[in-house]
């Protein structure tokens, strides 16, 4: 196993994003979303799991706001048995109070958890944000 492709889209009818603003203010807008979603297999277009994330907004200045996302993968076989989870995390700098990546700039980071079969796994995740709301998703296992 060196290397796992898939794909989510955020306009996915399954996708789903709840987002508590913490602070509206024009200077100090804070948001807490948590997002859900399921994830396809690259090829096949099968579902294989979901994604999950727990993503913060926090202005720094007008116009200029950091966003963190903690983003986790769950997997699964054929029968619906969880197989195991990739955890990663992802911060960008943003002109508008969103959480979503940049539309064409890849966003890349190491894995920072695994569970069940990648359990001790090393490696990069990948995802390209395209504009139709598609993120293509390659992790790259070092071991």
């Amino acid at each position: 196993m060196c290397e796992l492709k898939f794909f989510f889209n955020k306009n996915d009818k399954k996708f789903t994003t709840v987002t508590t603003v913490v602070d509206d203010s024009k200077t100090n807008y804070i948001a807490h979303a948590f997002v859900k979603g399921p994830i396809y297999d690259f090829v096949s277009h099968q579902q294989i799991g979901y994604k999950v994330s727990d993503d913060y907004v926090q202005q720094v200045s007008e116009s200029k706001y950091i966003v963190r996302l903690h983003n986790t993968y769950l997997f699964y076989d054929k029968d619906g048995k969880t197989t195991g989870t990739i955890s990663w995390d992802y911060v960008f700098e943003n002109t508008e109070p969103s959480i979503y990546y940049p539309v064409g700039i890849p966003a890349s980071s190491t894995i920072i958890s695994a569970t069940g079969k990648y359990k001790g796994k090393d490696g990069v995740v990948r995802l390209l944000p395209k504009s139709n709301g598609r993120r293509n998703v390659t992790i790259k296992f070092s071991n």
